[in-house]
């Protein structure tokens, strides 16, 4: 009896502090979860970049999302305006939020706080307000109206263009505009999609695949400067806010010289903030949508592998939408013996300008000849031409005659950047046996271009139809492959399957803004380079003889032997919408100033502003 009464005496005392003694209930299994929860997650930090747009009888407030969301996810904000002891309320799961409700003429002090599992945390810097009756700063699109949806054209399903966008009323003292594109992934973090900023006060909207209205920043899913169309990797719809900024003035960015991140720009423009106005629009992505599909994917993938720029893809069920700036961040035009002065600039290839390949390539019953233009686009978006002069191979071999660099490429009469033969530069970011088996190009019929041996590590043969082979690939569509070689056509000769119909539009992608400044001479030393000091971009030569070039066809120039460099930069803000109000620059939307001196610096004919 004295044992039994003993195990019962412990298992009492043991029961007892299990519950915390004295008669206390024991914790649950999910008071315990909630303990954990609690001691993990916090409120969110305070909201940051606060502006607020001042309405009729309301106001909009925007903002950027608190560096710390506490351990837990954001799940929405509440917005507060308080004036003479009255306040009143908004709330929203993303910036902006309106406040309505309120008294014309009065000013409110208003603020913006966070919301998670946890609770409520601190509001951000209060801004003061005044609502207003009369025209309010609003903004729209032809592509939807507010809480609409984004159609597809505009997202990695489509095309990818950017929106058009138009805007009015912009408050009194706007001396430039500033643009967020912005999406809640929900994690509670902002996300960027486009991030624009140095555009003119005068302007009142950007066109479809808006090209040199402005600074572009870089958008969350980097590296490339531009537009990012949505591409949401999780399910469900998202919402999309796009965001005019009126600024008293222009942002100091501390970039080094690189593009603004969103929230960089945030940061820097919330100051100088005098209003802003947004639409959001919404997209519901599935595991069926076209940018989804093993075609696509496989294009997109193999832009991955360029250290040298990075192509964006976007696919519709039939092409791929290849696009880039059409420049390569390796070196360019260094190297170059013959030339005719073109420079390399910014092109283009975006959105609905990008390059068509076709997504299920088939063999043609007769392979498509090529004389000039592109052939097909590498996998850091700078185009590949076939290896002769304009105008047909009769006209020379242009690697042959010393007019490309030493990657193999060259400014073109577009004062575009492209490659004639083997983009070296390009494969050099790789072992030489990467590109056996991974495309460093794609040719303009789906087919992929790929280094000098098949994937089973021997020699490509090139059979005498198209510079290509039916060996078995991986990583590319089956039927048909490219190769390149150190022998002319070098890639390739012809298409053998049915080509994107860019290969007869081509001509529209390209709008020369100059024509050919001299007709190609020797050269030595030929190198560009970026001046610290202003940013211009400089194309640095010796001439061993004379020379005489034109700016306009109307005139010329004579230039002794000596050492030259032409210097050009972009131009933005209120000098570009000058530049494009005058009569020669109509239907054009981006210009550089160009400057030409001698090796001591000295002018050797009018700097000009070119534009296309």
């Amino acid at each position: 009896m004295k044992k039994t009464h003993s195990c019962l005496a412990i298992a009492l005392s043991l029961a007892l502090s299990a519950c915390g003694g004295d008669g206390a209930t024991a914790p649950t299994d999910s008071d315990q979860d909630t303990r954990r929860i609690d001691q993990r997650a916090n409120p969110p930090g305070a909201p940051t970049a606060l502006v607020a747009t001042a309405g009729n009888a309301g106001v909009s407030l925007a903002f950027a999302a608190p560096a710390n969301d506490g351990g837990s996810p954001i799940t929405g904000y509440v917005a507060s305006c308080s004036a003479a002891g009255l306040t009143r309320t908004g709330s929203g799961v993303s910036s902006p939020v309106t406040v309505t409700g309120l008294s014309n003429g009065v000013a409110y002090s208003c603020s913006v706080a966070a919301t998670n599992a946890s609770g409520t945390g601190a509001a951000s810097n209060a801004v003061s307000v005044t609502p207003r009756a009369g025209p309010v700063f609003g903004l729209t699109s032809p592509v939807g109206i507010e809480g609409g949806t984004l159609p597809t054209d505009y997202t990695c399903d489509g095309a990818g263009s950017s929106p058009a966008l138009a805007w009015s009323n912009a408050p009194a003292g706007t001396r430039e505009f500033a643009l967020l594109m912005t999406t809640r992934p929900g994690d509670g973090s902002t996300k960027y999609n486009w991030v624009l900023h140095g555009i003119s006060a005068g302007r009142t909207g950007l066109a479809r695949d808006a090209f040199g209205a402005a600074i572009p920043g870089v958008g969350s899913d980097g590296p490339m400067p531009g537009y990012q169309a949505p591409c949401s990797a999780g399910p469900g719809t998202k919402t999309y806010t796009f965001t005019v900024y009126a600024l008293s003035d222009s942002p100091a960015l501390a970039t080094g010289g690189g593009a603004a991140s969103g929230e960089a720009l945030a940061q820097a423009i919330a100051p100088l903030t005098l209003g802003s106005a947004s639409l959001s629009l919404v997209y519901t992505r599935s595991a069926a949508s076209s940018g989804s599909s093993s075609a696509c994917v496989a294009i997109r993938n193999s832009t991955l592998a360029s250290t040298t720029g990075l192509a964006t893809v976007n696919c519709d069920s039939t092409y791929a939408y290849l696009g880039s700036s059409g420049l390569a961040t390796h070196v360019m035009m260094d190297g170059i013996t013959a030339t005719n002065l073109q420079v390399p600039v910014e092109q283009n290839f975006r959105g609905q300008n990008a390059w068509k390949i076709p997504l299920h390539p088939a063999i043609a019953a007769t392979p498509t000849p090529v004389v000039d233009g592109p052939v097909g686009v590498a996998i850091n978006g700078v185009p590949i031409f076939n290896p002769c002069k304009q105008g047909g191979c009769q006209n020379g071999d242009t690697k042959v005659l010393g007019e490309l660099d030493v990657c193999n490429g060259h400014a073109g009469r577009a004062d575009d950047y492209h490659y004639h033969a083997a983009p070296t530069c390009l494969m050099a970011g790789k072992p030489a046996d990467y590109w056996d088996t991974h495309p460093l190009g794609w040719a303009l019929d789906g087919f992929a271009i790929f280094g000098y041996r098949n994937a089973d590590g021997t020699v490509a043969p090139r059979d005498s139809l198209c510079g290509g082979n039916t060996s078995a690939v991986v990583n590319a569509p089956a039927g048909y492959s490219y190769h390149v070689t150190d022998a002319s056509p070098y890639v390739l000769s012809c298409l053998r399957g049915t080509p994107s119909p860019d290969l007869a539009n081509q001509g529209a992608k390209y709008r020369p803004m100059r024509q050919p400044p001299v007709t190609p001479f020797p050269v030595t030393g030929m190198g560009l380079s970026t001046d610290p000091g202003d940013g211009y971009q400089v194309l640095q030569f010796t001439s061993a003889r004379s020379f005489t070039t034109t700016e306009t066809g109307a005139d010329s120039y004579a230039n002794p032997p000596g050492t030259y460099r032409i210097r050009y930069r972009p131009v933005t803000g209120s000098a570009l919408s000058t530049l494009l109000a005058l009569p020669q620059h109509n239907g054009k939307s981006a210009c550089w100033n160009f400057q030409f001196t001698n090796g001591s610096g000295a002018a050797t004919q009018p700097p000009i502003a070119y534009c296309l």
